[in-house]
Parts: C-alpha cells; sequence; structure tokens
C-alpha cells in the first residue's frame, strides 16, 4: 500500500520513515534529522481534534465499531476459537476475554494515532504477527498472556501507529490477515442478557455494552493526562480499565466478572492487595504501550459470584485509581 500522503504535514516520525524507506510512511520510527527536544516540543501539541472516516475505516477493517468521545473503537473476536478452557474453571468464548480491540484517535486533517491488541492469538500465529506488524510501518508494543493455565496456550499482541486514518487501516487489516481470525465481523444486532447493564455501569461509573452471548462490557476512563510519543492521547484509546461480566445461566444474576485494571506504578499495590483480599484471582501484570507518561500497568483478574457484588467489589479497586 502507499503511505505518503502530501496533504500531511512531515513531522519527525514521517521524515524519518520516508528518508529510511520504511513501507509504511508515517506510521515507524528511525533515526530522526531533528533534536529530540525540537521533536518533543513539536508533538507535545499534538492532541485529538477533527473526526474520523469512521465508515471507511471499518470497510477497510471489515470490522463495525462505535464511536466514543470521537475514537473509534472496534472489538475484534476470535469466532474460530468457540470456547478456551481457563483458571478456575472458567470457560473463555470469543467475546469473553477471546477478543480485542482497535481503536482509533483523530489528530486533525487525514491523521490519526492507532492503538489496539489483537484477539486471542494461537502460538503459530505470534510470530507471523509480529512480522505483520513491523512490515506494515506499525510499532510492536506488548507481547503477553491474560490469564494463566489456558487450554488451549493463547496470547495477545499490543501494536500502534501514526498517520493517515485509511493507511492505518489498512495495515491494521494485513496484521489481522496474518491469523485466522474470520472476517468481516459485525456486531450483534439485538444482544440480550439476564444482566441489568445500566445498574452495572452505576456501580463502576463507567460504561455499558451488551455483547454476544449476553457478555456486559464495561469501560471506566481515566482522568490523568496520558502522553504516548508526545501525543495526548484519550481515555478511549484502549488505556482505560475495562470490565467484562459474562452470565453462567441465561436468568439470575450470577457471573464470571473480568476487570483488566489499568494503573500507575503507585497504584499497583494498593489496588493488587485490595482485590487479593477480596478473593480475587490475579492473573498478570504488564505494560501494554511504549513511551508513555506516566507508565501504565495492567491487570487482568478473575471471579465468579454475583454480578452487582463483583461490580462494587471492582469499583473499590478503580478508587485507589485517577479514575471518576
Amino acid at each position: 500500500m502507499s503511505n505518503f500522503d502530501p496533504s500531511v504535514r512531515i513531522n519527525r516520525r514521517r521524515a524519518l520513515a520516508l528518508g529510511g524507506g520504511v513501507a509504511a510512511g508515517g506510521m515507524l520510527s528511525a533515526a530522526s534529522p531533528l533534536t529530540a527536544t525540537a521533536a518533543t516540543l513539536r508533538r507535545e501539541h499534538r492532541r485529538q481534534q477533527g473526526t474520523l472516516p469512521v465508515e471507511k475505516i471499518q470497510r477497510i477493517v471489515q470490522a463495525q465499531g462505535t464511536v466514543t468521545k470521537g475514537v473509534l473503537s472496534i472489538d475484534i473476536e476470535r469466532l474460530d476459537m468457540p470456547k478456551v478452557a481457563g483458571p478456575l474453571g472458567v470457560t473463555f468464548r470469543p467475546d469473553f476475554e477471546l477478543n480485542g480491540s482497535l481503536t482509533f484517535q483523530p489528530l486533525g486533517h487525514d491523521y490519526a494515532i492507532f492503538n489496539g491488541n489483537t484477539p486471542a492469538l494461537k502460538p503459530q500465529e505470534c510470530e507471523p504477527v509480529i512480522d505483520a506488524i513491523i512490515r506494515n510501518g506499525l510499532k510492536f508494543e506488548a507481547f503477553h498472556q491474560h490469564y494463566i493455565e489456558t487450554r488451549p496456550n493463547v496470547w495477545f499482541i499490543h501494536f500502534r501507529g501514526e498517520g493517515n486514518p485509511l493507511n492505518l487501516a489498512r495495515a491494521v487489516h494485513n496484521v489481522l490477515k496474518a491469523t485466522s481470525t474470520p472476517l468481516p465481523q459485525t456486531k450483534p444486532s439485538h444482544p440480550t442478557t439476564p444482566l441489568d447493564p445500566d445498574r452495572l455501569a452505576s456501580i463502576l461509573h463507567g460504561s455499558a455494552q451488551v455483547g454476544s452471548e449476553g457478555v456486559v462490557m464495561s469501560t471506566i476512563d481515566r482522568t490523568d493526562k496520558i502522553v504516548i510519543d508526545g501525543i495526548h492521547v484519550s481515555p478511549e484509546l484502549n488505556i482505560s480499565t475495562d470490565v467484562e461480566f459474562k452470565p453462567t445461566s441465561s436468568s439470575g444474576s450470577r457471573a464470571w466478572g473480568a476487570p483488566d485494571f489499568s494503573m500507575t506504578s503507585s497504584e499497583v499495590q494498593p489496588v493488587v492487595s485490595l482485590m487479593r483480599k477480596q478473593g480475587w484471582f490475579v492473573s498478570c501484570l504488564y505494560n501494554q504501550e511504549t513511551n508513555e507518561h506516566p507508565q501504565l500497568y495492567f491487570a487482568h483478574m478473575l471471579k465468579e459470584g454475583d454480578a452487582y457484588t463483583l461490580a462494587r467489589e471492582i469499583r473499590r479497586g478503580l478508587n485507589l485509581t485517577a479514575t471518576k
């Protein structure tokens, strides 16, 4: 694909990607002709502005998304993985802890930042995905498991890019094609759940969205300023706390709760200590983004019980982080 757009001002990353002959133009950096100070000052002014060509991005990626506060978020499910056994006897499904998130934030005319993570990857897909990220001029950020003891074993890779939003969408689609993830994908038209999404959202102080098989997904935004590569990113750009609730039956309030806490270094110990005291299974601790200030840490946790009791316990953990 062609990645040079003459209508976009040449900034530090674009200048050096073009000068080095890298395949995806303004999305990959190497050595800069600008001083670090000049580049930082120039990029610190980059923040959300304008709108995205949402319909075109969705057609290229071959999946539908949701726009929240100007940021497009597309969930990708591993529909070819009907179930994965996890810890504590839980079963992960395509819409529950096997999904990935692709987010796009506008930065001005024909310019955007992408940040996201793949859906669950089979071990044999991991290296081809890393190769596809590099080949398409995107940035490889993180590589880890979300939960231990998964059968079959699954992995997740985080990646990002910056440039023309349609070129970013093409690059992201090429990464997805390195997996056997079925495309295209559409959101369920009339999803139902035995849980009360509005009640869960109220307890968590977040959003509520119902997916397939009754899973309720909530995002609780961080309220502090997070900068990635000198860009002031939106809380919606895959950096806030996400929570999923999977009902254990077609009626009642029993569910598996699965928060993915977003924390600064000073928040990690208080949050993890409290959640362990409340009986939560803590499965991982990792970074998602590189060159992020302040650096965020993420921890996936798991517990089964009454959904609203679980939500109140998660909220107590959130109270120890920079959230509303």
